[in-house]
């Protein structure tokens, strides 16, 4: 049981308000719900500044630093709590990760930056009664795509590329589903390995195959999650590549007589191929050190994975964001969930392939954080590289040695 002292009630820490920053308004009603419970067992109180609708937590903490005002508590992703901790802006959240067993993508020097709330992985969906036998390998996707295509009513799959977080999500898994190593090295020392020995190889191989696919799709540059789901939703495609069950929550809103047409997959692999690596995003909380409130940031942080509300927060979005532990996975709460219980074929696939989920943070040596890759998928450079590709008229070859340059200048 949780008690007031260990969550900091009576530390003799700030009486000051914790300021929290989240880009989630979207769950405002159950987040004021865990406030109160941790305003009421403990002496801290919580000021929730939520961003604009489409704004990023970072982007609009970066106004409330330059306005010498900063937050205490964000609610971000792993990716940018690793670039916050390198500038040396971020307070551990250590106690909070081990006594939640949580995931620790951003654990520099035995301490903690970042306690993840959910977990989002990537996923595929398909039009079941257009793929009536689901393709298993890179060469009969290829072919199955191209038959629905040259049926004329709709593209058979979509490749997205361009400067966007789809596009540049789905380039980086196509290439993990090939074994390339892109990264090597440790935290401090981070090598580009993707034009490299057998590497070199393989990434061109993957581009040639995202290459044959883009003749059975409609032209993804720029395009965000949105414009795929819109796709699929328009029966414009049979086939796209997002991120967990996003898709069929949005088509289900909008078009239901869709819903069961729909099935979901993990993202294709070469024949022969296993299923090593598979993108999640992490999101969840991280504490700045120049705040007014450090120590009640903390505090909060540590309190946020035990509240009774914890799962009303996760389950705020079923399918799409997922518990941050292979044990809440299977929690009641989660397995009993009216909307989960629709899809059973999306909870078998994460219970599936739980321990192949990673974060493109962590990408060094041994899973240590990278920050190469954390600075290429701020700039989406890989989405850029099949831009290069699809859209520029680079070769599979040209493609490769592009990408390797540009992420060389980011180290």
């Amino acid at each position: 049981m949780t008690t007031a002292g260990c969550l900091g009630g009576g530390s003799g820490g700030s009486n000051e308000p914790i300021r929290y920053l989240s880009d989630r308004g979207d769950s405002k009603e159950v987040m004021d719900e865990i406030i109160a419970e941790f305003e009421e067992e403990t002496d801290h109180t919580v000021e929730m500044i939520y961003t604009a609708k489409g704004t990023s937590s970072d982007a609009e903490m970066q106004k409330m630093v330059a306005a010498g005002n900063p937050p205490d508590l964000l609610f971000d992703t792993s990716t940018d709590a690793y670039r916050l901790q390198r500038d040396g802006v971020l307070a551990p959240v250590t106690g909070a990760v081990e006594d939640n067993d949580l995931p620790d993508p951003v654990n520099v020097g035995g301490d903690s930056y970042f306690a993840a709330a959910m977990v989002e992985p990537l996923m595929a969906w398909y039009r079941n009664d257009i793929y009536t036998e689901k393709p298993s390998s890179w060469s009969e996707w290829a072919e199955a795509a191209a038959e629905v295509s040259a049926e004329g009513s709709m593209e058979g799959y979509v490749v997205q590329s361009g400067q966007t977080n789809n596009a540049d999500t789905q380039m980086t898994q196509y290439l993990w589903q090939n074994d390339v190593d892109v990264y090597g090295g440790p935290s401090d020392d981070i090598e580009v390995m993707l034009d490299s020995d057998g590497n070199r190889d393989a990434a061109i191989e993957t581009f040639e195959w995202i290459q044959s696919m883009a003749e059975s799709s409609p032209n993804g540059s720029g395009w965000g999650w949105g414009d795929a789901i819109g796709a699929l939703q328009q029966e414009n495609a049979a086939a796209i590549a997002s991120v967990g069950g996003l898709p069929v929550l949005t088509i289900q809103a909008n078009r239901p007589d869709l819903v069961e047409k729909l099935s979901p997959m993990g993202f294709p692999v070469p024949s022969g191929s296993g299923q090593d690596k598979w993108w999640a995003y992490m999101e969840g909380h991280l504490v700045r050190n120049d705040g007014q409130n450090t120590e009640g940031a903390q505090a909060f942080v540590e309190f946020f994975n035990q509240s009774s509300r914890f799962y009303d927060f996760i389950l705020s979005a079923p399918l799409f964001q997922f518990p941050p532990t292979r044990e809440q996975l299977d929690s009641p709460e989660v397995t009993e969930n009216e909307v989960i219980q629709q899809f059973p074929e999306v909870m078998d696939l994460v219970r599936n392939n739980w321990d192949a989920f990673t974060t493109v943070l962590a990408t060094g040596e041994g899973g240590a954080p990278n920050i190469v890759a954390a600075d290429a998928y701020s700039e989406q450079l890989f989405g850029q590289a099949a831009d290069q590709l699809l859209v520029g008229g680079l070769t599979p070859e040209e493609t490769v040695d592009w990408l390797a340059d540009e992420l060389r200048g980011l180290q």
